[in-house]
């Protein structure tokens, strides 16, 4: 895949002209910043990469030394990518740790069951790496059309080379895998229901919540705090207030975080939807397979499922998201509960199964051709230009077509980005395959659902995002995958996601349920 950086032409890039996307607004924690568990000598981990041309695309390999504590870098050895021709010399790098995952699973035996219709997310295997697409046409006999938003290219592939597409956010997969119609033993049985984050979500009352914090947590309050950062994701830490901060924030201590010199204790400034009150104790009960708990380690109460019963004062637990299992004894334990709408909520208990990762073999060697045809605009066409510039990614801006130069470049003036002297407006050149026609207006007369795939206008571009809650007065919650970000938007700033390909405008775009 071949994707050119853009070049300005001498006025200021869209880059400082845009506003960013939006970024979470937690701050880092000073002394949270221990390792996932698969960044260790030997794991073996997924790697992707920032160079051009091999953005949205995956590759095996292990985890060879680990990062210092004033480095967020370690190294890996690619498992079928070599220095010399002879493959004799597997190729090491250093990357961020942003860079790696664990391996994807195996899809389960339902989804190898499922049909792969026009509009699913999948992962393509093409040169031996694992590539972003959308299908978009089902052409029979195990046979799919796949477009690849980075590179604009179409390929067909069969059934045996795509996999159902999963994103690696705080810790865990997402959507989750689905459920195996295979038995397993009495002991793998654990809780496997739908994402937790999302079945809390669709019961959570915003209003309710924000204005039950306001009522509920005034300064000196001992609360429990959560946080979206990667790997920390359904984690509560004991801390206290220290006072409001307007109405949807407060300034809270933590009991056991302490700030960089290892001696204060941190402080944070969180929103009213990270911050609950301590749960009601547990009774004193025997804790049985499959119950949904939650876990004192490394400072916090992480959920886990018992997977072992009391046997010597101590209990068996699995923690779905790094795939561990460990003992605790019965004070470190208590029952999982959520706090939705200002009460107490202890969900049903349910017996699942365990999904064991599996160790899925790829690695990178070249990259896919170019299989698609450049498309031809008239001057003055009204387009949207898109950028893969690092913030800019699913994001495009309305401009119209100036001029050509040459077969692969063309100027764009933009509808509403300005020039340095903020009167003009800014003009650029851009690569032709990073324009397309200005979609066509489709009144939406219906509301959206949940799990609609749009574009919402933010910031003066359009960016794709994902319904996750519809809510009252035609407004709802958009989640954009890029920025693990949750925005509200009226109805009148979303659009139906499109998606520009062979000169047609494809519609049927609905992401996968998580």
């Amino acid at each position: 895949m071949s994707l050119r950086p853009r070049r300005s032409l001498g006025f200021s890039s869209p880059a400082k002209q845009r506003k960013k996307a939006p970024q979470k607004t937690i701050p880092t924690r000073a002394n949270r910043k221990r390792l996932p568990y698969y960044i260790k000598p030997g794991a073996a981990v997924e790697i992707s990469s920032d160079e051009i041309g091999f953005r949205g695309s995956w590759y095996l390999g292990k985890v060879i030394t680990t990062p210092s504590s004033d480095k967020e870098k370690c190294q890996v050895e690619y498992t079928r990518l070599f220095f010399d021709k002879e493959g004799t010399k597997p190729l090491k790098e250093v990357v961020d740790l942003s860079q790696l995952r664990p391996p994807a699973p195996p899809m389960s035996e339902r989804e190898k069951k499922r049909e792969i219709a026009i509009g699913d997310e999948v992962d393509a295997f093409y040169n031996d790496g694992w590539w972003e697409g959308d299908v978009t046409e089902v052409l029979g006999d195990g046979r799919f059309s796949v477009f690849f938003r980075c590179s604009k290219e179409q390929i067909q592939f069969k059934k045996d080379k795509l996999r159902f597409h999963r994103e690696w956010v705080g810790g865990a997969w997402k959507p989750p895998l689905e459920d195996t119609e295979e038995e397993e033993s009495e002991e793998d049985k654990v809780d496997n229901t739908e994402d937790e984050e999302e079945d809390i979500l669709a019961r959570v009352d915003l209003e309710t919540t924000r204005a039950t914090a306001k009522e509920m947590f005034s300064s000196g309050t001992i609360v429990e705090v959560s946080s979206d950062e990667e790997g920390f994701k359904g984690c509560w830490f004991a801390a206290k207030v220290v006072e409001p901060i307007g109405d949807d924030k407060f300034l809270v201590e933590y009991r056991d975080l302490r700030e960089e010199d290892g001696v204060e204790p941190l402080k944070e400034v969180i929103d009213f939807l990270h911050i609950r009150p301590p749960p009601p104790r547990d009774e004193d009960k025997d804790f049985t397979v499959g119950d949904k708990i939650n876990a004192f380690y490394n400072d916090g109460w992480w959920i886990g499922f018992v997977i072992e019963g009391m046997k010597g004062g101590t209990v068996g637990i699995h923690f779905r998201q790094s795939g561990e299992k460990m003992r605790f004894g019965r004070q470190g334990l208590r029952l999982h509960k959520d706090w939705v709408n200002g009460t107490w909520q202890l969900p049903p208990l349910k017996g699942g199964q365990i999904k064991r990762e599996k160790v899925v073999s790829c690695s990178r060697n070249v990259r896919p051709k170019k299989a698609i045809e450049k498309q031809e605009f008239s001057i003055g066409t009204p387009v949207e230009v898109s950028s893969e510039e690092q913030g800019f990614e699913g994001s495009w801006f309305p401009a119209k077509l100036v001029e050509y130069r040459g077969n692969d470049k063309c100027v764009v003036e933009y509808d509403n980005l300005k020039a340095e002297d903020g009167k003009e407006p800014l003009r650029e050149e851009v690569n032709v395959s990073e324009i397309r026609p200005q979609p066509v207006e489709q009144v939406m007369v219906c509301p959206f659902e949940k799990n609609d795939k749009v574009d919402a206008l933010y910031n003066d571009g359009w960016w794709v995002g994902v319904i996750r809650k519809v809510l009252a007065k035609s407004s709802y919650l958009v989640y954009f995958e890029n920025t693990q970000e949750m925005l509200k938007f009226h109805h009148s700033q979303l659009r139906l996601h499109q998606e520009w390909i062979n000169g047609k405008w494809i519609t049927n775009f609905k992401s996968q349920k998580a």
